[in-house]
């Protein structure tokens, strides 16, 4: 059965998080964990107890009780919620089972996926817990650090079918691994991959050298529609993405997220204060092998 670690926060995004991980099910029946992490150092001053009473102790583990308590509520509606969902979409096979921890959220979120040895992750890219929990910059500590496939989901009504994907690439060796584990992965959806190179100066001829090993591998899926090859100049990564999604009706963006490359760009260069993170896009970062 395949297992899916699906970190929540409840924030207003959580539901969207939930409703994906259980689109990329299909009608398999699967293992969802939900996750939570909390807060678990509180800290209170300055105060008016008498001397001689450890007053920030008491308080702080009221508070801790409080926060633990309040999560396991949210976990267990979230919970309920997700299997009836399931069910109503016909997968009423599948598991919810959940865990709640204490302490910084891509530590433990990590530590989770150490032990539990999910097929995939799926989390949102913002939120609204303590610390920004789930925020852009957590969404991409763990993507650049999972070894499972990390979905990254934005705040949305209508979930988009996981269809047409954007494989962002640098033309590396890894690229025929990555792209058969994504079909693989999502081969029950059928989909189109759009193999996408953003061309840095007048490298081209080079470019279309190295992508000719990749062409050759996917040969009989490249003649069935199955994978195509864009190769565009590149001059704002962000609107160069945003102009592709519009005129290929692209429904999830997938990528090696390395620390360099396109990766770097894309979530840490100062060119435009847009962040992919903040659009209206599902993110799919998948390692290499």
């Amino acid at each position: 059965m395949k297992k899916i670690l699906v970190p929540i926060d409840f924030s207003d995004n959580t539901w969207s998080v939930c409703r994906y991980a259980a689109m990329t099910a299909g009608k398999e029946p699967v293992e969802i964990h939900l996750f939570h992490s909390y807060f678990d150092q509180v800290i209170v001053t300055d105060s008016s107890f008498p001397t001689g009473i450890d007053t920030e102790s008491m308080i702080n583990e009221q508070l801790l009780q409080d926060i633990k308590q309040r999560s396991e509520s949210d976990m267990l509606g979230c919970q309920k919620r997700l299997i009836d969902y399931l069910k109503k979409t016909g997968n009423p096979k599948s598991k919810v089972i959940y865990t709640i921890e204490g302490g910084e959220p891509e530590y433990e979120i990590l530590e989770t996926e150490e032990e539990y040895h999910p097929d995939l992750i799926v989390m949102g890219t913002r939120g609204t817990g303590a610390k920004g929990f789930l925020e852009g910059s957590v969404s991409r500590k763990i993507m650049n650090n999972a070894k499972a496939p990390v979905f990254a989901i934005p705040e949305l009504n209508n979930l988009p079918d996981i269809n047409r994907i954007a494989y962002v690439s640098e033309i590396t060796e890894a690229d025929i691994a990555v792209i058969e584990k994504m079909m693989n992965l999502l081969g029950s959806f059928n989909p189109t991959i759009f193999y996408l190179h953003f061309l840095i100066g007048n490298d081209r001829e080079e470019a279309l050298a190295k992508l000719r090993s990749i062409q050759n591998h996917f040969a009989e899926k490249e003649r069935d529609g199955i994978i195509n090859y864009n190769i565009i100049p590149e001059n704002d990564i962000h609107e160069d993405i945003e102009n592709f999604i519009r005129s290929k009706d692209i429904s999830l963006i997938a990528f090696i997220p390395h620390k360099k490359g396109f990766f770097k760009r894309l979530f840490f260069s100062g060119i435009t204060k847009k962040d992919l993170l903040q659009t209206n896009m599902p993110l799919m970062a998948i390692r290499e092998q």
